[in-house]
């Protein structure tokens, strides 16, 4: 087995699960709909998705991500979005987003 710098197999990016009853679970996905981060690695972290604040029946203060599309982006791409974040990782302080990252608006399909 070669190491995941090495090899030029990439199948470890990304799959779509065709199976899953929730598929799409977010619109404006570009590309192949990337399941792999179905829950996102970054849900405890600042990032540029776009997201909401909301606090549970508990009192705990919780982001709401469902619509960032940002892992979910295409194999290639949602994989080196996920990468680039995790290198430096800023825990969330548990406030709302104070800068909104612009995402490129979706093509709509012609047919």
């Amino acid at each position: 087995m070669q190491p995941k710098d090495s090899t030029t197999n990439e199948g470890f990016k990304g799959f779509t699960n065709t199976r899953c009853p929730f598929l799409p679970c977010h619109e404006g996905v570009r590309g192949a709909f990337n399941c792999l981060f179905c829950y996102c690695p970054l849900i405890a972290f600042e990032c540029p998705g776009p997201y909401e604040v909301f606090t549970d029946k508990n009192g705990v203060t919780r982001k709401d991500c469902s619509a960032c599309t940002l892992p979910h982006n295409g194999y290639q791409g949602s994989w080196n979005f996920i990468q680039k974040w995790l290198e430096r990782p800023v825990v969330w302080n548990g406030q709302p987003q104070t800068r909104r990252y612009r995402q490129k608006p979706v093509k709509p399909k012609t047919e």
